[in-house]
Protein backbone atom coordinates (compact mmCIF):
# COMPACT_ATOMS: atom_id res chain seq x y z
CA UNK A 1 0.00 0.00 0.00
CA UNK A 2 2.70 2.04 1.32
CA UNK A 3 4.80 1.34 -2.29
CA UNK A 4 1.64 2.14 -4.31
CA UNK A 5 1.03 5.61 -2.85
CA UNK A 6 4.82 6.31 -2.90
CA UNK A 7 4.60 5.76 -6.92
CA UNK A 8 1.81 7.71 -7.27
CA UNK A 9 3.77 10.38 -5.80
CA UNK A 10 6.65 10.51 -7.41
CA UNK A 11 4.38 9.86 -10.74
CA UNK A 12 2.61 13.42 -9.88
CA UNK A 13 5.57 14.81 -8.93
CA UNK A 14 7.43 13.93 -12.34
CA UNK A 15 3.76 15.36 -14.78
CA UNK A 16 4.17 18.07 -12.24
CA UNK A 17 8.04 18.75 -13.12
CA UNK A 18 6.74 18.53 -16.65
CA UNK A 19 3.97 20.75 -16.53
CA UNK A 20 6.43 23.85 -15.03
CA UNK A 21 9.18 22.91 -17.80
CA UNK A 22 6.23 22.91 -20.12
CA UNK A 23 4.79 26.75 -18.56
CA UNK A 24 8.40 27.54 -18.12
CA UNK A 25 9.12 27.52 -22.20
CA UNK A 26 5.96 29.02 -22.76
CA UNK A 27 6.59 31.93 -21.10
CA UNK A 28 10.04 32.29 -22.72
CA UNK A 29 7.82 31.74 -26.08
CA UNK A 30 5.94 34.37 -24.51
CA UNK A 31 8.32 36.78 -23.79
CA UNK A 32 10.36 35.91 -27.58
CA UNK A 33 6.68 36.94 -29.30
CA UNK A 34 6.24 40.02 -27.54
CA UNK A 35 9.83 41.17 -28.36
CA UNK A 36 9.16 40.34 -31.73
CA UNK A 37 6.39 42.31 -31.38
CA UNK A 38 8.15 45.43 -29.95
CA UNK A 39 10.38 45.26 -32.54
CA UNK A 40 7.67 45.35 -35.60
CA UNK A 41 5.98 48.10 -33.47
CA UNK A 42 8.91 49.75 -33.52
CA UNK A 43 9.90 49.29 -37.30
CA UNK A 44 6.32 50.44 -38.06
CA UNK A 45 6.67 53.91 -35.81
CA UNK A 46 10.13 54.68 -37.41
CA UNK A 47 8.01 53.58 -41.24
CA UNK A 48 5.82 56.20 -40.37
CA UNK A 49 8.10 59.04 -38.90
CA UNK A 50 10.15 58.67 -41.99
CA UNK A 51 7.11 58.74 -44.48
CA UNK A 52 6.48 61.99 -42.09
CA UNK A 53 9.96 63.24 -42.45
CA UNK A 54 9.74 62.77 -46.32
CA UNK A 55 6.35 64.43 -46.55
CA UNK A 56 7.79 67.25 -45.06
CA UNK A 57 10.57 67.68 -47.24
CA UNK A 58 8.62 67.13 -50.33
CA UNK A 59 6.58 69.72 -49.24
CA UNK A 60 9.08 72.35 -48.49
CA UNK A 61 10.26 71.73 -51.92
CA UNK A 62 6.89 71.86 -53.63
CA UNK A 63 6.56 74.90 -51.68
CA UNK A 64 10.05 76.79 -52.56
CA UNK A 65 9.35 75.35 -56.69
CA UNK A 66 6.17 77.11 -56.44
CA UNK A 67 7.17 80.27 -55.04
CA UNK A 68 10.42 80.44 -57.67
CA UNK A 69 7.24 79.77 -60.79
CA UNK A 70 5.51 82.54 -58.78
CA UNK A 71 8.98 85.34 -59.33
CA UNK A 72 9.59 83.96 -62.52
CA UNK A 73 5.79 84.79 -63.90
CA UNK A 74 5.69 87.49 -62.40
CA UNK A 75 9.30 89.06 -63.71
CA UNK A 76 7.96 88.40 -66.69
CA UNK A 77 5.02 89.93 -66.76
CA UNK A 78 6.99 93.03 -65.37
CA UNK A 79 9.20 92.78 -68.28
CA UNK A 80 6.43 92.34 -70.67
CA UNK A 81 4.36 94.98 -69.61
CA UNK A 82 7.69 97.41 -70.33
CA UNK A 83 9.23 95.81 -73.80
CA UNK A 84 12.02 94.45 -71.91
CA UNK A 85 11.71 91.08 -72.38
CA UNK A 86 12.89 90.22 -76.15
CA UNK A 87 15.89 91.76 -77.54
CA UNK A 88 17.67 92.51 -80.27
CA UNK A 89 18.64 89.02 -81.54
CA UNK A 90 22.16 89.75 -83.04
CA UNK A 91 23.13 91.71 -79.49
CA UNK A 92 21.81 89.91 -77.34
CA UNK A 93 23.11 86.58 -79.21
CA UNK A 94 26.80 88.20 -78.41
CA UNK A 95 26.27 88.89 -74.94
CA UNK A 96 24.77 85.08 -74.25
CA UNK A 97 27.82 84.07 -76.29
CA UNK A 98 29.95 86.63 -73.98
CA UNK A 99 28.49 85.03 -70.49
CA UNK A 100 28.81 81.77 -71.73
CA UNK A 101 32.48 82.14 -72.35
CA UNK A 102 33.34 83.83 -69.51
CA UNK A 103 31.92 81.53 -67.00
CA UNK A 104 33.35 78.75 -68.69
CA UNK A 105 36.32 80.33 -68.49
CA UNK A 106 35.68 80.85 -64.66
CA UNK A 107 34.73 77.51 -63.99
CA UNK A 108 38.14 75.87 -66.29
CA UNK A 109 40.50 77.76 -64.32
CA UNK A 110 39.11 77.05 -61.00
CA UNK A 111 38.52 73.17 -61.70
CA UNK A 112 41.34 72.94 -63.65
CA UNK A 113 41.51 69.03 -63.21
CA UNK A 114 39.13 68.43 -61.35
CA UNK A 115 36.11 67.45 -63.40
CA UNK A 116 33.77 66.49 -60.41
CA UNK A 117 33.99 70.00 -58.77
CA UNK A 118 33.10 71.79 -61.94
CA UNK A 119 29.60 69.08 -62.72
CA UNK A 120 29.06 69.67 -58.58
CA UNK A 121 29.20 73.24 -59.14
CA UNK A 122 27.35 73.02 -62.65
CA UNK A 123 24.66 71.11 -60.67
CA UNK A 124 23.65 74.62 -59.00
CA UNK A 125 24.47 77.04 -61.94
CA UNK A 126 23.08 75.55 -64.54
CA UNK A 127 19.57 75.94 -62.62
CA UNK A 128 20.21 79.30 -61.32
CA UNK A 129 22.60 80.95 -63.66
CA UNK A 130 22.30 79.59 -67.01
CA UNK A 131 18.77 78.70 -67.71
CA UNK A 132 18.37 82.80 -67.13
CA UNK A 133 20.88 84.11 -69.40
CA UNK A 134 18.49 83.85 -71.89
CA UNK A 135 15.34 85.49 -70.66
CA UNK A 136 16.99 87.57 -67.89
CA UNK A 137 18.96 90.49 -69.05
CA UNK A 138 20.26 91.34 -65.58
CA UNK A 139 21.95 87.84 -65.55
CA UNK A 140 24.09 88.38 -68.58
CA UNK A 141 27.71 88.93 -68.40
CA UNK A 142 29.34 91.18 -71.39
CA UNK A 143 33.10 91.61 -70.24
CA UNK A 144 35.49 90.09 -67.83
CA UNK A 145 34.76 91.60 -64.16
CA UNK A 146 37.61 92.89 -62.34
CA UNK A 147 36.92 89.90 -59.59
CA UNK A 148 37.64 87.31 -62.06
CA UNK A 149 41.24 86.36 -60.66
CA UNK A 150 39.74 86.92 -57.10
CA UNK A 151 37.12 84.40 -57.85
CA UNK A 152 39.42 81.99 -59.57
CA UNK A 153 41.50 82.31 -56.29
CA UNK A 154 39.18 81.81 -54.15
CA UNK A 155 37.81 78.84 -55.55
CA UNK A 156 40.95 76.78 -56.39
CA UNK A 157 41.37 77.04 -52.46
CA UNK A 158 37.47 75.74 -52.17
CA UNK A 159 38.93 72.93 -54.34
CA UNK A 160 41.11 72.12 -51.89
CA UNK A 161 38.97 72.21 -49.12
CA UNK A 162 37.14 69.97 -50.32
CA UNK A 163 39.59 67.05 -51.20
CA UNK A 164 40.89 67.27 -47.58
CA UNK A 165 37.11 66.98 -46.32
CA UNK A 166 35.92 64.03 -48.80
CA UNK A 167 38.01 60.77 -49.73
CA UNK A 168 35.72 60.24 -52.55
CA UNK A 169 35.35 62.42 -55.99
CA UNK A 170 32.11 64.59 -55.53
CA UNK A 171 30.06 61.79 -58.38
CA UNK A 172 30.32 59.21 -55.46
CA UNK A 173 26.35 59.56 -54.44
CA UNK A 174 26.99 59.82 -50.70
CA UNK A 175 29.40 62.52 -51.39
CA UNK A 176 27.34 64.36 -53.84
CA UNK A 177 24.14 64.60 -51.30
CA UNK A 178 26.51 65.83 -48.67
CA UNK A 179 28.94 68.26 -50.56
CA UNK A 180 26.66 70.17 -53.21
CA UNK A 181 24.91 71.75 -50.94
CA UNK A 182 28.01 73.67 -49.65
CA UNK A 183 29.50 74.57 -52.72
CA UNK A 184 26.25 75.90 -53.65
CA UNK A 185 26.42 77.81 -50.62
CA UNK A 186 29.80 79.72 -51.54
CA UNK A 187 28.45 80.09 -55.45
CA UNK A 188 25.59 81.92 -54.60
CA UNK A 189 26.99 83.72 -51.26
CA UNK A 190 30.56 84.49 -52.08
CA UNK A 191 31.32 84.06 -55.86
CA UNK A 192 28.09 85.08 -57.58
CA UNK A 193 27.70 88.35 -55.28
CA UNK A 194 30.90 89.21 -56.43
CA UNK A 195 30.47 88.48 -60.21
CA UNK A 196 27.48 89.89 -60.48
CA UNK A 197 28.01 92.74 -57.96
CA UNK A 198 24.88 92.13 -55.40
CA UNK A 199 23.51 88.69 -54.14
CA UNK A 200 19.63 87.53 -55.83
CA UNK A 201 17.12 86.18 -53.60
CA UNK A 202 16.07 83.88 -56.36
CA UNK A 203 19.81 81.73 -55.41
CA UNK A 204 18.09 81.16 -51.91
CA UNK A 205 14.87 79.18 -53.58
CA UNK A 206 16.99 77.02 -56.50
CA UNK A 207 17.66 73.80 -55.93
CA UNK A 208 20.54 72.05 -57.57
CA UNK A 209 20.24 69.17 -60.12
CA UNK A 210 20.47 65.88 -58.85
CA UNK A 211 23.87 63.43 -59.46
CA UNK A 212 21.65 61.60 -62.19
CA UNK A 213 20.40 64.39 -64.25
CA UNK A 214 24.35 65.70 -64.34
CA UNK A 215 25.48 62.17 -65.25
CA UNK A 216 22.72 62.64 -68.35
CA UNK A 217 24.07 65.97 -69.29
CA UNK A 218 27.74 64.82 -68.63
CA UNK A 219 27.79 61.30 -70.56
CA UNK A 220 25.03 62.03 -73.22
CA UNK A 221 25.15 64.95 -75.38
CA UNK A 222 22.13 63.54 -77.62
CA UNK A 223 19.97 63.91 -74.85
CA UNK A 224 20.82 67.66 -73.99
CA UNK A 225 18.23 69.23 -76.22
CA UNK A 226 15.42 67.17 -74.85
CA UNK A 227 16.40 67.37 -70.99
CA UNK A 228 17.94 70.69 -70.77
CA UNK A 229 16.75 72.78 -73.54
CA UNK A 230 17.17 75.95 -72.29
CA UNK A 231 21.17 75.62 -71.55
CA UNK A 232 21.74 74.30 -74.52
CA UNK A 233 20.09 76.98 -76.70
CA UNK A 234 21.84 78.84 -74.89
CA UNK A 235 25.34 76.91 -75.68
CA UNK A 236 24.56 77.01 -79.43
CA UNK A 237 24.60 80.75 -79.02
CA UNK A 238 28.32 80.53 -77.53
CA UNK A 239 29.44 78.25 -79.93
CA UNK A 240 28.01 80.40 -83.01
CA UNK A 241 29.03 83.55 -81.50
CA UNK A 242 32.38 82.28 -79.64
CA UNK A 243 35.35 83.62 -82.03
CA UNK A 244 33.41 87.36 -82.22
CA UNK A 245 33.05 88.05 -78.45
CA UNK A 246 36.95 86.75 -77.58
CA UNK A 247 38.22 90.90 -77.93
CA UNK A 248 35.40 92.51 -77.26
CA UNK A 249 34.75 90.46 -73.65
CA UNK A 250 38.37 90.76 -72.92
CA UNK A 251 38.64 87.27 -72.56
CA UNK A 252 41.69 87.09 -75.05
CA UNK A 253 43.59 89.18 -73.18
CA UNK A 254 42.44 87.74 -70.18
CA UNK A 255 43.17 84.16 -71.34
CA UNK A 256 46.53 85.28 -71.77
CA UNK A 257 47.37 86.73 -68.96
CA UNK A 258 46.28 83.32 -67.14
CA UNK A 259 48.63 81.37 -69.12
CA UNK A 260 51.19 83.27 -68.29
CA UNK A 261 50.44 83.27 -64.34
CA UNK A 262 49.66 79.79 -64.52
CA UNK A 263 53.11 78.86 -65.61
Amino acid sequence: MNGNLSLATQSIKTVVGGLKKKLSNLKIQVETFDAELEKIDNKFDNLITQSEIFKTKLEREMGREVKRLERELDLLRKQIAKGTFTLEPSTNELKVASTIAILNSLLRHISQDADDFRLASESFLFPSVFERILTHPDYLIEEVPPCMDTVIQRGREYVEWVRKEYYTHLTNPTTWEDAVPYLAEWWKNDALPMIYGARDEQWELDEPLTLPEMMVWRDNPAERPLQFPTIFDAFEIYERNKDAIMESSGLAEFEKKRFTNDK
